[in-house]
């Protein structure tokens, strides 16, 4: 497949799901595909205020490959990303009502980018790279196509259902080059990948000489905060952040524990419909 054949039926079978069956798909294989999360017209004007955005070589190559700053802190555009109603109104559904907005980020994958390890987004007890950032543990990552990928640029590689495993092999520091049981997902320009953290994935190699765009964005529910503080954003960082999504986005630390200190161990008069088994829709 090239980068210009039809995605895979892994994507399609996620396209016109009820809300119930995202919600089924997301905690049993881990990920959900929303196509048309970002118009045409969104990538427009993502990419041209990422002109501007000042890139860093990574870990795997010598070129301006990740982002030196968090987008939503350069430009408007990104920031209002944050606020992206057709996805957040799935994370509400999913996690709950309160979310908290933990983290953006923006990576180029350029001609001639290798093969990325399958690995995890989850650091539930620190790590050297994020610090406390990665240790939330609940977190949804949502990940926004920029340009349609395939299995010769840089597309998607996961192990569904990896993010439920108990298996010591599961463990998500480990990082894989290989992984016999995953499957490739090529994905179009405007989708949103939304995924669990805890989902092992990788990248397959650029072999084309087209560039391709991603941006990162990652939510909590409120009672899952991470294990250690984490930085928050200056006045500055939050510049381009529409007040109306200042609630959720100003303060990375915040929770909800006040049940933790509940010494009578009461309960609550609730009904509890994200619990039911009924979620599902069945």
């Amino acid at each position: 497949m090239t980068s210009h054949e039809a995605p895979s039926p892994l994507r399609d079978r996620c396209i016109g799901m009820t809300r119930p069956e995202q919600i089924r798909q997301l905690e049993t294989e881990g990920f959900l595909v929303m196509e048309n999360a970002i118009s045409a017209s969104d990538i427009a004007a993502l990419k041209a205020e990422f002109e501007t955005l000042p890139m860093r070589p990574s870990f795997f190559t010598d070129k301006p490959a990740f982002a030196k700053v968090p987008p939503h802190t350069h430009g408007p555009e990104a920031a209002r990303l944050i606020g992206n109603e057709k996805v957040l109104s799935f994370a509400r559904d999913l996690m709950g009502p309160e979310l908290v907005f933990m983290h953006s980020f923006y990576i180029l994958s350029h001609p001639g980018a290798p093969e990325l390890d399958y690995h995890t987004d989850f650091q539930p007890f620190g790590s050297t790279y994020s610090q406390w950032l990665e240790s939330c543990p609940l977190r949804l990552r949502v990940l926004y196509y920029l340009d349609d990928t395939g299995e010769d640029r840089s597309a998607l590689k996961i192990v569904p259902r990896s993010h439920i495993c108990w298996h010591s092999d599961a463990q998500p520091y480990r990082r894989y080059n290989r992984m016999p049981h995953a499957v490739t997902l090529p994905l179009k320009a405007g989708d949103a990948f939304i995924f669990a953290t805890r989902l092992f994935h990788g990248v397959g190699p650029n072999t084309t000489e087209q560039t391709r765009g991603m941006i990162e964005i990652d939510y909590r529910p409120l009672w899952a905060r991470p294990y250690g503080p984490v930085p928050n954003w200056s006045s500055e960082q939050l510049q381009h952040v529409p007040s109306e999504l200042l609630p959720m986005v100003a303060d990375r630390n915040r929770f909800d524990f006040h049940w933790e200190f509940d010494t009578e161990r009461k309960g609550v008069d609730d009904d509890a419909p994200g619990l039911s088994p009924e979620r599902w829709g069945d």
